[in-house]
C-alpha cells in the first residue's frame, strides 16, 4: 500500500491522475453493464430462436399430415426441403410411424441429441399419429448476431469513452487545471516577492480556495506593509528620539550597537570598537564604579528589566546624560544569558529636571511671601505643598505641614484647637480627601480619631469632585475664605484668604441694598399711582365733555316737552269748557307735531353722543382687542375731547382716508391721542393764542399705518427732545404738569400697540410726533377691566361734531 502511495505522488500531473481514476472506473462500469446486458440479449435471442423453431414445427406438421397419410414422397421431401432452408436448422428428420420409414435431411442420419438442439411434433391424423416430424437446430445463428452487436457496441463504447475522457480533460482544464496554473504561478511570484492575486472568479471549491488565497495575499501585502511602516516608524523613532538599540551576549562576550550610539557622543559609525570596554570607558570617572556595580547586582538578581541614568563623554568634552532601559533574559535556573536594551540621549530632559526644582524652590519662596494661603493636596490625601500664609490661617504649625501630612489629620488637629466652632457644619469635616471611596482619608473611612474628633459613625462622606467656596469664622473673629477646586489627576488645590475687612464691607452694603430696594419699591408704587391718576384725570375729562356736550340737546327736549305740555293743559280746558275752536284744535296739532319733532331729533342727538362717550370711556378703561374703523374713532376721540377744546381758540383736524380698519386695542390708541392732544394744549400755544392740530394718516405698504401729531405751537427745545418721553420729565411742574403724559404715549405705542414713536421739533416751528402702528397687533395684551356695554339702537342722524375741523384726505 505504501508503494502504490508513493507511485501515486510520483504522478507528475493531476491530468494523468485524473485519468488513472477515471478510465479504469469507466473501463469497469462499461464492462460489468454491457456484460448484464449481453448477458440479458443472449437469453432473448436463445428464446426467440426456441420460439421460431417451435412455430416452423408447428406449421409444417400440420402440412405434412396429408402427405403422410398418401405416403407421397415427393411432397414429403418437399416439405423437408422447404423446411431446411431455415438456416437456423441442422437437421430435419420425419419418421413414418405406419410404413416404418425415415425422411432426413441434409444428410442420411441426424447429429446425436446432445450435439443440436431437438424440437419434435407428432403428425396426426384424425388424432391418429402417422408420424413425427423432428427439427434439429444449433445456436450458432445466434452466437454471430450477439458477435455482431458485440463488435458494434465495443466500438461504440470506445468513441464515446474517448470523447468522454476528450471532454472531462478539457473540463478539468478548464475548471481545475487554468485556475490551478495561475494559483501555482502566483505563488511562485509571491516566493519572488511579488504580490500579484489570482485573476479567477468561480463560486466552486477551486474558486472559493482562489479567493481566500487572494485575501490572504492582501492580508499578507497589508502586514509587510504595515511591517514597513513599522520599521520605517522605529527609525525614525530611534532617530527622533536620540536613541540606539544594543544587544550583550553574556556567554560568548559579544557586545553589539546601532549606528545611532556613536552619533550620539558625536562619533563617527566607525569610530567606536564594539566591546563592553569601549562602553565601560565612556562613563564619568564618578559615576562609573557604581554603574558598574548596579550591572553586576542585577545580573544577580531576577529582575527582568531595570532603568539607570548616568553620564558618558562626548567627543567634544563634554558629557551628555545617556538613559539606559536593558531588559535580560534568563534561562529556567534564573541565570542572564543576554541583554538587550536601548540607550537615549536625556541631557535636555535632565537639564529640564535640574531647571524645575530651582523653579520649585523659587515658587515655594514666592508661595512663603504671598498675602494669600495656598495648599496642594495630591489624589492620596497627602499635603504635597503649603506656604508660611496657609500655616497661619490654618493655625497649624509649619512644620506639621512641611511634613507632607494627611489632609484628614490636618482637620482633626483644627477641631481639637476648636477652629470649627461649636456647631461642627463646616464642610471639611464632610468631605473625602482620599481618591475615592477607598481612601486613607478620616472622612473616607468615617472613624471617628483617637481625641473623640472626627465623623460620627453612620455619617456619608463626600469627595470632591467640584470646585466650592465657603467663607470660616475664625474663633478670634477673624473670617477666613476658603476655595477648593478639584484636579484631574486627584486631590485638589485650597487658597485661604483673610476676607474679614471684605466681610464687613459686604455686609454694610448688603444692608444698604436692602433700603435702595425698599426706596424702588416706593418709588414704582408712587409712579403706578401717577399712571393710574393721569388715567383718572383723562376719564374726568371725558366725563364732563359727556355732560356737556348732551346738556344741550336735553335742555331743547325738555323745553319743547314743557310747551306742549302747557298746550295740551289748555287745549283740555277748552275741550271741558265746551269751548274749543277747530281753529285751537289745529294750531295744537301743529305746535304738538313741531315740538314731537325737536324733542325726538334732540334725545337722538343726546342718545348718539352717550353711545360715542360709552365707547371711549370702555376703551380708556380696559384693553380690550376688536376690529374697529381707524377715522370714525378718531372722530369720536376728538369729539370726547370737544367741551376742552371749546374753552380755548385751539382746533383739531383729521386727515384720513375712509376704510381703514384696525385690529388692535383702541383703548390704548384713545389714551394715546387724548395724551397728545392735552400735551400740546398744555404746553405748544402762547396764552390767547389760536393754534392748529392736524392728525395724519397714512397706509403704508409693510401692513401698518402711520399717524403724524403736529401743532404750530411754540415747538420743543433742543436739548429736551431727548428727554421728552422720560418719566416725570416736565417743563410745568409747578402748574400742574405730571411728567408722565408723553411717557404713557411711548409705553402704550411700543408695548401695547406694538409700534415706534418719534419725536421732530424746530423752536418757534411746532412739533410733529410720528406713531408707526401694526393694523393687526401682533399679540393680545390681557384686559385688565372687563366692562359690559349694552349698545343702544337708535336711528343714526348726521351730526357734525362740536369743534371738529375735517380735511380732505
Amino acid at each position: 500500500m505504501t508503494r502504490i502511495a508513493e507511485a501515486w505522488r510520483r504522478v507528475p500531473t493531476v491530468s494523468a491522475k485524473f485519468l488513472l481514476i477515471l478510465v479504469p472506473s469507466l473501463v469497469v462500469a462499461v464492462s460489468l453493464c454491457s456484460a448484464l446486458f449481453y448477458y440479458d440479449r443472449y437469453k432473448d435471442l436463445r428464446a426467440g430462436l426456441r420460439e421460431k423453431v417451435a412455430a416452423i414445427a408447428d406449421i409444417n406438421a400440420a402440412a405434412l399430415t396429408n402427405s403422410l397419410w398418401t405416403f407421397d414422397v415427393p411432397a414429403i421431401r418437399n416439405v423437408i426441403q422447404a423446411i431446411g432452408a431455415n438456416r437456423e436448422l441442422v437437421c430435419v428428420e420425419v419418421s413414418d410411424d405406419l410404413a416404418e420409414g425415415r425422411f432426413v435431411w441434409p444428410g442420411s442420419d441426424c447429429p446425436a441429441a446432445d450435439d443440436a438442439l431437438v424440437e419434435r411434433r407428432a403428425i396426426r391424423v384424425q388424432k391418429l399419429q402417422v408420424g413425427t416430424l423432428t427439427l434439429h437446430y444449433s445456436q450458432d445463428v445466434v452466437r454471430e448476431q450477439l458477435r455482431q452487436e458485440v463488435m458494434n457496441t465495443a466500438t461504440l463504447l470506445l468513441l464515446m469513452l474517448a470523447g468522454t475522457i476528450a471532454a472531462a480533460l478539457a473540463a478539468l482544464r478548464l475548471t481545475v487545471g487554468r485556475p490551478l496554473g495561475r494559483l501555482i504561478a502566483s505563488i511562485l511570484e509571491a516566493e519572488r516577492g511579488g504580490h500579484e492575486p489570482v485573476d479567477w472568479g468561480a463560486a466552486d471549491e477551486l474558486g472559493r480556495v482562489i479567493q481566500a488565497y487572494n485575501a490572504m495575499l492582501a492580508r499578507l501585502g497589508q502586514e509587510e506593509a504595515a511591517l514597513r511602516k513599522s520599521e520605517q516608524r522605529l527609525a525614525l523613532a530611534i532617530t527622533a528620539t536620540r536613541s540606539s538599540v544594543w544587544d550583550y551576549d553574556l556567554h560568548t562576550g559579544h557586545y553589539w550597537w546601532s549606528k545611532e550610539f556613536p552619533a550620539l557622543l558625536g562619533y563617527g559609525s566607525s569610530e567606536l570598537p564594539m566591546t563592553a570596554e569601549t562602553w565601560s570607558s565612556l562613563l564619568h570617572p564618578d559615576e562609573a564604579e557604581r554603574v558598574m556595580a548596579e550591572s553586576r547586582r542585577r545580573l544577580r538578581d531576577h529582575a527582568m528589566a531595570y532603568t539607570a541614568v548616568y553620564r558618558m563623554r562626548r567627543r567634544d568634552g563634554q558629557w551628555a546624560w545617556i538613559e539606559d532601559r536593558a531588559t535580560a533574559q534568563r534561562d529556567a535556573d534564573g541565570r542572564a544569558l543576554r541583554l538587550t536594551g536601548t540607550m537615549s540621549d536625556v541631557t535636555e530632559r535632565v537639564r529640564a529636571e535640574l531647571d524645575l526644582a530651582h523653579e520649585r524652590n523659587v515658587l515655594q519662596v514666592t508661595l512663603d511671601n504671598t498675602d494669600q494661603g495656598i495648599i496642594k493636596v495630591d489624589g492620596d490625601g497627602r499635603v504635597v505643598t503649603a506656604n508660611r500664609r496657609a500655616a497661619e490661617l490654618l493655625n497649624i504649625a509649619p512644620e506639621v505641614l512641611s511634613g507632607n501630612p494627611r489632609f484628614a489629620d490636618i482637620v482633626a488637629i483644627q477641631r481639637r484647637q476648636g477652629e470649627f466652632g461649636e456647631m461642627g457644619d463646616d464642610p471639611d469635616l464632610y468631605l473625602s480627601f482620599g481618591t475615592g471611596p477607598g481612601g486613607t482619608g478620616m472622612a473616607a473611612t468615617g472613624a471617628a480619631s483617637d481625641d473623640g474628633f472626627g465623623i460620627p459613625l453612620g455619617e456619608p462622606a463626600g469627595m470632591i469632585d467640584q470646585p466650592f467656596t465657603f467663607k470660616r469664622r475664625r474663633p478670634d473673629g477673624r473670617i477666613v475664605e476658603v476655595r477648593t477646586n478639584p484636579l484631574p489627576e486627584g486631590g485638589f488645590v485650597r487658597t485661604l484668604t483673610d476676607v474679614t475687612v471684605e466681610a464687613r464691607s459686604a455686609e454694610e452694603i448688603f444692608n444698604a441694598m436692602q433700603e435702595l430696594e425698599r426706596a424702588y419699591a416706593d418709588l414704582k408704587e408712587t409712579q403706578a399711582s401717577l399712571v393710574q391718576a393721569e388715567k383718572m384725570a383723562s376719564l374726568a375729562l371725558l366725563v364732563a365733555g359727556v355732560a356737556h356736550e348732551i346738556n344741550t340737546p336735553i335742555g331743547i327736549a325738555f323745553g319743547c316737552a314743557t310747551h306742549l305740555s302747557g298746550r295740551t293743559a289748555t287745549l283740555a280746558e277748552a275741550f271741558e269748557g265746551g269751548t274749543m275752536k277747530k281753529s285751537e284744535l289745529a294750531a295744537y296739532v301743529a305746535t304738538a307735531g313741531e315740538s314731537s319733532r325737536l324733542i325726538e331729533q334732540n334725545l337722538t342727538r343726546a342718545a348718539e353722543l352717550i353711545q360715542s362717550f360709552k365707547r371711549v370711556a370702555v376703551d380708556q378703561t380696559s384693553e380690550e382687542r376688536r376690529r374697529f374703523d381707524l377715522l370714525a374713532y378718531l372722530e369720536e376721540v376728538v369729539t370726547s375731547l370737544g367741551p376742552t377744546l371749546r374753552k380755548s381758540r385751539h382746533r383739531v383736524a383729521i386727515a384720513c382716508s375712509p376704510g381703514i380698519v384696525m385690529d388692535s386695542f383702541p383703548g390704548a390708541l384713545s389714551q394715546v391721542v387724548t395724551n397728545l392732544v392735552m400735551n400740546a394744549l398744555t404746553h405748544a400755544f402762547p396764552a390767547d393764542s389760536k393754534g392748529h392740530m392736524v392728525i395724519d394718516v397714512d397706509e403704508t405698504a409693510d401692513g401698518e399705518v402711520e399717524i403724524r401729531f403736529a401743532d404750530d405751537g411754540v415747538g420743543i427745545p433742543t436739548e429736551n427732545l431727548p428727554k421728552v418721553f422720560e418719566p416725570f420729565f416736565t417743563t410745568r411742574r409747578g402748574s400742574g404738569g405730571s411728567g408722565l403724559g408723553l411717557h404713557i404715549v411711548f409705553n402704550l405705542v411700543t408695548q401695547s400697540l406694538g409700534g415706534r414713536i418719534s419725536v421732530d421739533s424746530v423752536p418757534g416751528d411746532g412739533t410733529t410726533f410720528t406713531l408707526r402702528i401694526p393694523k393687526t397687533a401682533a399679540t393680545a395684551s390681557p384686559p385688565t377691566a372687563s366692562l359690559t356695554t349694552t349698545p343702544v339702537s337708535l336711528e343714526p342722524v348726521s351730526l357734525e361734531p362740536v369743534s371738529l375741523e375735517k380735511e380732505p384726505a
